[in-house]
């Protein structure tokens, strides 16, 4: 229909929406903090150089990347040119003048040359690839890796788990709905189905020497990070009320039924909640 702007990418949520916007920016931070920083596994080799972050978003990975090491030239690309314009003025104000913001669609050609970077890192990507195009996203990102690159890829099975019934029903929503959309690996839709996939992904796409790193956020009332989960969930949770009715996986009343059921339980002193992600590293071969 004429006017009518059409999405290109497989985002299972509009990254353009205002509160989408607000959500990856909010859950970057909380995911780096929570991880232990932007390389929790340990510091990058001295060869490495020049690191794109596939899906940057606001940026702010490749900001912290940029401020911890100032020699090398960090990129960001993503496909939303708001978010994108947003990490360009932070980098200006932060004078981080060796990180740098590109739009681009990872499911398109890709205009960097063969062997370009030292090392991909993706986070999250289970938001916004089809579990069909896995294999072939990761060889495209093989091809702009030189020889004996690293690339990083951290994922999740699960957005936590707690102990609010009402926390769990709606994540299960969230998990049947995506694994319907296309999304994840999960046989039943259980769950998200990612981290056991990963290794044979890599595999897949011709990286060796694959490592995996599991890290655990704890997200308890009363710990540091409770909050910026607590409203993380919010942002979710509030763009998956229209994909679940849309879906058939819950009306929108069963939906905000638990949802009304979660502010109670998630700012009670007895909630517990744990988010386990994974990092997979594999090295294009020399």
């Amino acid at each position: 229909m004429e006017g009518v702007m059409v999405r290109e990418d497989t985002y299972a949520a509009d990254p353009e929406d205002a509160l989408e916007m607000t959500r990856i920016m909010e859950q970057d931070q909380l995911v780096t903090k929570g991880m232990g920083g932007i390389f929790p596994e340990g510091d990058i080799p001295d060869d490495i150089q020049h690191i794109l972050d596939v899906g940057c978003g606001s940026g702010g990975w490749v900001l912290d990347v940029a401020y911890r090491y100032p020699e090398c030239e960090v990129v960001g690309l993503d496909v939303s040119e708001p978010l994108l314009a947003y990490a360009r003025a932070r980098a200006s104000v932060q004078q981080r003048h060796n990180a740098c913001f590109v739009q681009g669609n990872v499911l398109s050609d890709l205009n960097f040359a063969e062997g370009e970077f030292d090392l991909v890192n993706i986070r999250f990507a289970t938001a916004f690839l089809l579990r069909d195009v896995w294999v072939p996203v990761l060889k495209k990102l093989y091809h702009i890796l030189r020889p004996g690159g690293i690339i990083r890829v951290s994922e999740i099975d699960t957005m936590g788990i707690t102990n609010s019934l009402a926390v769990e029903n709606l994540l299960s929503y969230l998990y049947r709905t995506l694994g319907k959309m296309g999304y994840g690996f999960s046989p039943d839709h259980k769950t998200m189905g990612m981290t056991a996939a990963l290794k044979g992904l890599f595999t897949a796409a011709g990286f060796e020497q694959v490592k995996l790193f599991p890290w655990v956020i704890d997200f308890s009332c009363g710990t540091e990070l409770h909050q910026k989960q607590y409203e993380n969930y919010i942002a979710t949770f509030d763009t998956l009320k229209g994909l679940a009715a849309k879906t058939g996986i819950a009306t929108e009343e069963e939906f905000q039924a638990q949802l009304n059921q979660m502010h109670v339980d998630m700012v009670q002193e007895d909630f517990q909640g744990v988010w386990h992600i994974l990092t997979a590293r594999g090295i294009k071969p020399l």
